[in-house]
């Protein structure tokens, strides 16, 4: 019997065993790059500061406050009711004999000239309701509506350039710490370069084959070497501080970057459907044109002011000795009529005025679209020189390479000297720099094409290639 449970106990043990190995991995352990992983993405960083920039929350809250000032218009279309309580106590005169009218507390004995020219103080608690509704404004208040939508709609747009401007800071600020990261690595090469310099160097004096001077060189090189080391080391850190600065996050934060800075193949397409995609998509270019509308409904309201305005009004009223006591009340219904006969000009000047403002806007508004087109031709004719760069700073680093492993087994031989081995080192670390600067400047041209354009997004091909 009791071997018989023992067997039970370890097949039981063994199903559990079994069981734990099959077990699939829990989400945390197929976190995605940028999520739970330890690494950050382009697009991650590029979605983290959209949402927690510091410049975007502003723009945002802009935009709403200014979307707010639509209801805020359309209100006037509405009655606007008033409610008031005062309080009076006083022995004017006029004040006693009226008060006690609406009062409805007048008797014959108030007719009594003692009791007309020097009253007893009287107290009044007046309970008031007011109600207006405009019938007739001449368009004023569809302009003012009118006004706040165009508001809204002109921080609706520097929202979203707001947003673009920040993802091009991002992608700037992504591809810097990729370009910093790299150039550690190209520093961390040179220096074990020269520290096999420097060994052959001590090497070959050791056998007489080399003066002190070479070794002293190889020297010199290094300590450089060590130097542009740290300096690219101090880089990585300060770019990417600067990178969580623009995602708005500490800048302290430690998360690293995923990737490398790598040639990426990027269609610029035709300048001219650029330019005028540009004038489609270009937020500002639009905010512009949103305010050629506003001068424009500025002019109108400036002409609506000759013209009259109706409008009914009614209130309702209680006055009382005392708060509690009940006392008289009373109404009234009316309508009035506005028409300014003579006001000096000042109307016919706010009416230049306005017309001045709307050929102001015109001419900005030309003026903007000739910026852009310029921009957009500038952020072209960049990428097209970046990209001819990365294919000559790539060529030029092979040929870098080559030549040093010529001029390398050449010092081998003995047929160089260090001067040239130091020289030749020198250049080909130049030469992948370069080649490196090119492709960051050709990667980060294409992005400012894309903000040029006003397609630039977290969607967009500078973001997700």
């Amino acid at each position: 019997m009791k071997r018989s449970l023992l067997s039970l106990t370890v097949l039981l043990l063994s199903a559990v065993t079994l069981v734990a190995q099959t077990t699939p991995p829990s989400d945390s352990s197929t976190a995605q790059p940028g999520e739970n992983s330890g690494t950050l993405t382009l697009q991650e960083a590029v979605r983290i500061a959209l949402e927690k920039n510091p410049a975007v929350q502003a723009a945002n809250a802009y935009a709403e406050a200014v979307e707010k000032g639509i209801a805020e218009a359309r209100a006037a279309h509405l009655p606007q009711v008033g409610f008031s309580e005062n309080f009076t106590r006083s022995n004017n005169p006029v004040y006693v004999f009226g008060s006690l009218l609406t009062q409805r507390q007048f008797i014959a004995g108030d007719f009594a000239l003692n009791t007309l020219n020097t009253p007893t103080p009287l107290d009044n608690f007046r309970t008031q309701f007011t109600a207006s509704l405009p019938l007739f404004d001449a368009g004023q208040t569809g302009r003012r509506v009118r006004d706040a939508r165009l508001n809204a709609a002109s921080a609706a747009q520097e929202r979203q350039r707001t947003r673009q401007e920040v993802v091009y800071d991002v992608v700037k600020a992504y591809l810097n710490e990729l370009l910093a990261r790299e150039n550690v690595r190209v520093a961390e090469a040179s220096v074990a370069m020269t520290k096999a310099d420097l060994a052959r160097a001590q090497a070959r004096q050791d056998q007489g084959l080399a003066v002190p001077s070479d070794l002293l060189s190889a020297k010199v090189q290094l300590a450089q070497a060590q130097q542009d080391l740290l300096q690219a080391q101090n880089a990585v850190a300060l770019a990417h501080a600067a990178l969580n600065v623009e995602m708005g996050l500490p800048e302290d934060s430690t998360q690293p970057v995923e990737g490398t800075l790598a040639e990426t193949a990027l269609d610029a397409g035709a300048l001219a459907e650029r330019q005028q995609r540009a004038l489609t998509l270009r937020p500002d270019y639009l905010e512009v044109g949103l305010g050629r509308q506003r001068a424009e409904n500025g002019t109108r309201k400036a002409r609506a002011e000759f013209l009259p305005t109706v409008s009914l009004f009614s209130s309702w009223e209680e006055d009382n000795q005392t708060f509690a006591a009940r006392g008289g009340n009373n109404w009234a219904l009316g309508a009035s009529l506005n028409f300014n006969v003579f006001d000096g000009g000042a109307r016919r000047a706010r009416l230049a005025a306005a017309a001045a403002r709307q050929r102001q806007a015109d001419a900005q508004v030309a003026q903007m679209a000739a910026g852009v087109r310029l921009q957009v031709r500038e952020a072209y004719l960049n990428l097209s020189t970046a990209q001819q760069r990365v294919e000559v700073s790539r060529a030029a680093r092979s040929e870098a390479a080559e030549s040093l492993r010529i001029v390398q087994n050449r010092y081998e031989a003995g047929l160089a000297t260090i001067t040239d081995l130091l020289r030749v080192e020198t250049a080909n670390t130049a030469a992948q720099k370069n080649y490196l600067d090119a492709v960051f400047d050709h990667r980060l041209s294409y992005a400012a094409l894309e903000l040029a354009t006003g397609e630039l997004s977290a969607n967009s091909s500078a973001v997700s290639q």
